[in-house]
């Protein structure tokens, strides 16, 4: 299997499926590193008790041994009796050995502990044989003897005080190693068990644990485009699922939002667009139903371009939307004088404020680092939008400041103003106070291509105004307007006045 392979069937474990084998895998280790100490704490002590009952009986031999050398008996006698102080069980056998290792005596049961007679044993330690019939193991060791007396005794031979006569014990601890492996057996069967065990109620657990997420994602399988008003979280949810249901819940709610501009913006851009092509078609119709005279041909040419001027200026508003929403906007920033731009933007609209009675007064001289381009569409959209609704005799004024880190610049009138509800939602797209504020030298995007603007260089719009007391634009721009570009490509880009 590839490792893409692998990686895909691992993906497609379920939750329960994966906490049911890592709980499983956990408690085996746990199990395992359990039974693995109690083991070897058990052979210890059976290791340990071996040899302390094979040196008991080795010292008792050898007291025995000590006892009646020193009493002077003679060897028959001597032989005799000690054999009276041996133990009757099969499980021990001894020898004992001159210096020059040659047995001089022997229990009864020797021939049976044959093949451990032959190892060599240092003094000291215990040496383990195991026999080729696997049902017996012995264990070796030799205890040194002194059966000096006050004269050297000699029995058949050599003085058995010379040094270096020791006494070989064998004891036969097979018992215990077919104790050990019952004793494996069956700790196998209860480690197994334990194991199926616990991967058994893991899964149960698992599968309890996760009947809220079930439960979570059946509530979201009903949510469809009709039902974004739905929420899941709940107060009975686990902590943790509580937190995911308040986050898909803020997901829906902002799903919603959008869901529901995206709908009230298709049915605006579908109000707007009628008037002018309705507009359009009228007029052409109007004028071909007879035989008209070239300046009625020429008055319907000229509904005609204009109302196909508004229609382009829309187009161009909401592509230029369109591409700041998806960051397809390219900014291209350079160092700007804001007192030179007011002053421009005072000599365009001078005729046309002139012709309203509307007087233009700028202030401040500020340097700005922005899109030329974008900040004197921005100015123009709201300078344009003040004498629109600035009555004769009345203001706009200009004004340009550093503020807390911010050049800040604002487009002021002291027109009819506008009431507190309507505020929030001046810069949505197409959003009108009321019919009477519509013109048909207004798109409706105005205000939303203004605050896009300003959000492409990383500042926020803000609008002040009173019934009867005029309104104020205000843009905050960062004194260091972002220059990063927004995408990939720069779109094509209106000239400003």
């Amino acid at each position: 299997m590839s490792s893409k392979s692998a990686t895909d069937a691992r993906g497609a474990w379920s939750l329960t499926l994966r906490m049911s084998v890592f709980v499983g895998v956990a408690i085996t280790v746990i199990v395992l590193g359990v039974s693995a100490m109690m083991y070897s704490e058990l052979v210890r002590q059976l290791r340990a008790k071996e040899e302390a009952e094979l040196r008991e009986n080795l010292q008792i031999q050898r007291d025995t041994l000590e006892y009646l050398v020193g009493r002077r008996i003679a060897p028959s006698q001597w032989q005799y009796e000690w054999r009276e102080y041996q133990d009757a069980h099969q499980a021990f056998a001894w020898q004992l050995l001159t210096p020059a290792r040659a047995v001089r005596a022997s229990s009864p049961n020797l021939a049976a502990f044959a093949p451990a007679l032959a190892a060599p044993v240092r003094p000291g330690t215990f040496v383990r044989i195991d026999a080729a019939d696997d049902d017996h193991a012995f264990l070796v060791h030799d205890l040194p003897v002194d059966t000096r007396g006050p004269e050297a005794l000699e029995v058949n031979g050599p003085a058995l005080g010379e040094r270096g006569a020791v006494l070989r014990g064998v004891l036969d601890v097979g018992a215990n190693d077919r104790l050990l492996t019952a004793y494996r057996h069956k700790l196998a069967a209860v480690i197994a068990s334990a194991i199926v065990a616990a991967a058994a109620l893991a899964w149960l657990l698992a599968r309890r644990g996760l009947a809220p997420v079930r439960a979570m994602s059946l509530e979201i399988g009903r949510i469809n485009a009709e039902k974004l008003h739905a929420r899941i979280a709940r107060d009975d949810w686990p902590a943790e699922l509580r937190a995911l249901a308040g986050s898909f819940d803020d997901m829906l709610a902002r799903l919603e939002q959008s869901f529901d501009q995206l709908t009230r913006f298709s049915s605006d851009i579908a109000h707007e667009f009628r008037s002018p092509v309705n507009n359009l078609v009228a007029a052409a119709s109007v004028t071909l139903a007879r035989a008209r005279t070239p300046a009625e041909y020429q008055a319907t040419l000229e509904v005609v371009v204009e109302e196909g001027g508004r229609l382009s200026r829309m187009v161009a508003s909401m592509l230029f939307l369109a591409r700041a929403d998806n960051a397809e906007q390219h900014l291209r920033t350079e160092r700007m004088a804001l007192g030179a731009e007011f002053r421009k933007l005072l000599e365009f609209y001078d005729i046309a404020a002139e012709e309203q009675g509307v007087t233009l007064v700028a202030h401040g001289d500020v340097d700005l680092v922005a899109d030329p381009l974008l900040v004197r569409r921005a100015l123009s959209n709201l300078l344009s939008n003040a004498l629109r609704y600035t009555p004769r005799g009345g203001t706009v004024r200009l004004l340009a400041e550093r503020r807390d880190g911010h050049v800040v610049v604002a487009v002021a009138d002291d027109g009819a103003g506008i009431a507190a509800q309507h505020l929030p939602f001046l810069f949505d797209r197409f959003y009108r106070v009321d019919p009477a504020r519509s013109s048909t030298d207004s798109t409706g995007l105005g205000l939303a291509v203004v605050r896009s603007i300003v959000e492409l260089h990383g500042g926020r719009a803000e609008v002040a105004s009173a019934p009867g007391k005029g309104s104020t634009f205000t843009l905050h721009f960062p004194e260091r307007a972002a220059a990063a570009d927004r995408g990939a490509a720069a779109p094509e880009r209106e000239a400003a006045p």
